[in-house]
């Protein structure tokens, strides 16, 4: 089992044979908040209990290891050390891939790992307002990255469709298909325990249909002429109602409402996303009150009015504390409206280009729509998989779309630390629709991102992952 660790670990000193220990786990004072977490996974994968005591699994803190790594060390007993709570996670994470328990002891191969990850930024967003994914699912996507080492589970709380996370300032938001308190508070205990890092999404000025029409008075456009529903240039159907109106004077109290209420759910949030991306803004033009805001700030235009207002909205967000993050979306002009502290997700090269956004200022993270993209395919024409990301890096940007500056010529920046990391998108499906393709292909970006140097082939890299993304699927079942 020692070969089927996924992330592929930076060094593996395998000595030969294997050892024996008992059913225990024995903590030191840090690292007792994470032994719940051990036992729950053995007994999901196993069928047995932990005890606590001596002979068993050790967790020692070791502060002359460097944070977010760990050392696996199975020399003569189950040892893992690191200098915090990420590392001796991970640790339990390549534990549980490499140990079996046969005769009522836990049996694992002799060796020695030391490992760490290369960039910090390693995610998976899941879409949970266009297709109704149950808490249950949500917390399955928690163990799924615990398992995988992935650091960040981004969930896209918000869209035209729902307004998923419940709200006391504004109930007409919510209908049966709103989490409850106590799921978004069951979603950060787990992902606390688990090392997950929770990134909630609240989204404007676009993909806000469920704003403007349940608070029309506060969100919606008031227009002094008809528009029609219009294609946008990337195929997405989307009319007037899905953006907000960035004039309202009582707008930005209402975002500063939701956005903190939305702080407040998620209080160990360090990020929050603010959408920012496929805004059909043209409606602006036609909207009196953001013609005057326009008028009298010295905005030169629509382009500019939407880089400030996503500018306005991200220091909302740093007001409170949080760094903001948005979508590659807005434009370039007016882009000194918006604050360098503001991380950009860079998917679709089609409105800012990734090599713009470093030379601005800004981190970027890579969400590149090939492969990174999981999405309804009823034709297979979007099925890319394992083979696609693991030729892909996070340098790279590549897009099946003919008007993406990515299109016939993938995009690559030199590497560079301002491109932290990288995530899998899962967009409209349902979890039956996306859990196959969502395992494996976040195998592929684990294994991308733990390392940016291609380590395996396809047939190497399978070979390897295929033992572990079963044992991960029993891990993450609904109990």
């Amino acid at each position: 089992m020692i070969n089927n660790i996924v992330p592929t670990p930076k060094s593996v000193n395998p000595l030969g044979g294997k050892i024996s220990a008992s059913l225990t786990v024995n903590a030191d004072a840090d690292f007792l908040e994470y032994v719940p977490t051990l036992e729950y996974s053995f007994k999901k994968l196993f069928k047995v209990e932990l005890s606590r005591g001596e002979g068993g699994i050790i967790l020692k803190k070791d502060d002359t290891l460097p944070m977010g790594s760990y050392r696996y060390d199975t020399t003569s007993g189950i040892t893992l050390s690191a200098s915090d709570g990420e590392g001796i996670l991970y640790a339990i994470a390549t534990l549980l891939l490499t140990a079996s328990v046969l005769d009522g002891k836990i049996t694992v191969t002799r060796a020695v790992i030391d490992d760490h990850p290369e960039k910090e930024f390693r995610a998976l967003m899941v879409d949970l307002a266009r297709a109704w994914h149950p808490a249950h699912t949500v917390y399955q996507y928690i163990d799924l990255c615990f398992a995988l080492k992935i650091k960040y589970l981004h969930l896209h709380f918000i869209d035209n469709e729902r307004y998923t996370l419940p709200s006391r300032a504004f109930p007409l938001l919510n209908d049966e298909e709103t989490y409850s308190y106590e799921e978004i508070a069951k979603m950060c205990e787990l992902a606390k325990a688990r090392g997950i890092v929770i990134i909630p999404e609240f989204e404007v000025p676009g993909h806000a249909a469920r704003l403007t029409k349940s608070y029309p008075e506060i969100f919606a456009n008031e227009l002094d002429s008809e528009v029609d529903t219009e294609k946008t240039e990337n195929g997405v159907i989307i009319s007037d109602a899905s953006v907000v109106c960035a004039g309202n004077e009582k707008i930005m109290d209402g975002i500063k409402t939701l956005i903190r209420e939305t702080c407040e759910l998620f209080p160990d949030a360090p990020y929050l996303h603010i959408g920012g991306d496929e805004a059909n803004i043209k409606v602006w033009d036609s909207c009196p009150t953001c013609r005057e805001y326009m008028k009298k700030n010295g905005i030169s235009g629509i382009y500019e009015l939407y880089s400030e207002f996503v500018g306005r909205t991200a220091r909302v967000v740093l007001d409170l504390g949080k760094t903001p993050i948005v979508w590659e979306g807005f434009p370039k002009e007016g882009v000194s409206h918006i604050p360098k502290e503001t991380v950009v997700i860079a998917w679709e090269t089609m409105y800012h280009m990734p090599y713009d956004l470093i030379a601005e200022g800004f981190k970027v993270i890579n969400a590149s729509w090939v492969p990174l993209y999981v999405v309804p395919n009823p034709e297979r024409r979007f099925n890319w998989g394992i083979s696609e990301i693991l030729d892909w890096n996070v340098y790279n940007w590549q897009h099946w779309y003919e008007k993406s500056a990515a299109y016939k010529s993938p995009i690559n920046v030199e590497p560079t630390e301002e491109v932290i990391g990288a995530e899998l998108c899962l967009w409209e499906c349902t979890f039956e629709q996306e859990i196959s393709r969502g395992i494996n292909n976040l195998a592929a970006l684990a294994e991308r991102t733990w390392t940016v140097k291609r380590l395996w082939s396809e047939l190497e890299f399978m070979g390897r992952a295929t033992p572990a993304i079963n044992r991960i699927a029993r891990l993450i079942q609904s109990v």
